[in-house]
C-alpha cells in the first residue's frame, strides 16, 4: 500500500504531539506554507516540515527523485534565508525509492540541520 502525503502529514503531526510539541499544525492536500510545523518544548523554536509521499499510480523511482530534489530545495532555501529562524526538516515514506534517492544525503542534512523523518506504512517515525 501506498504512503500518500497526507499520510506522511499525518504521521509527523502526530509523532510532534507526542514528543510535546505545542501548536502543531498540518496543511492536508494541496495548500500552502509548511506542510507541518510545531513549536520544540523547550527550545521554544518553530519547526517546518516539508513533507512528501507516495503516488496512487505510476513509476514510485521516478516520483521519488523529483519528490525528494523538491523537499531539498525547499530545505536548502529555507536554513539559507537568514530571515529565518525556524528548524528545518523533511519526511519520507520509508520506502527502498527514497532511501536510495537519500542514501548519500545523511551527513550533508546534518551539517546542514535539516532534521529527517522516515515514515512507515504503519505511522512509525524513524529520524537521522
Amino acid at each position: 500500500m501506498a504512503i500518500f502525503e497526507d499520510d506522511v502529514k499525518r504521521a509527523m503531526a502526530a509523532w510532534l504531539k507526542a514528543q510535546g510539541y505545542s501548536d502543531v499544525e498540518a496543511q492536508l492536500g494541496t495548500r500552502q506554507g509548511p506542510d507541518v510545523e510545531g513549536i520544540h518544548p523547550t527550545s521554544g523554536k518553530r519547526l517546518t516540515i516539508e513533507c512528501k509521499g507516495e503516488a496512487a499510480t505510476g513509476d514510485q523511482h521516478s516520483r521519488s527523485w523529483t519528490n525528494v530534489a523538491s523537499a531539498m530545495l525547499t530545505s536548502l532555501n529555507d536554513t539559507e534565508n537568514l530571515e529565518n529562524s525556524n528548524d528545518i526538516g523533511l519526511a519520507f515514506p520509508d520506502t527502498k525509492e527514497y532511501r536510495h534517492r537519500m542514501r548519500f544525503l545523511q551527513e550533508f542534512c546534518k551539517r546542514q540541520n535539516i532534521f529527517v523523518y522516515w515514515v512507515a506504512e504503519s505511522g512509525e517515525i524513524i529520524t537521522w
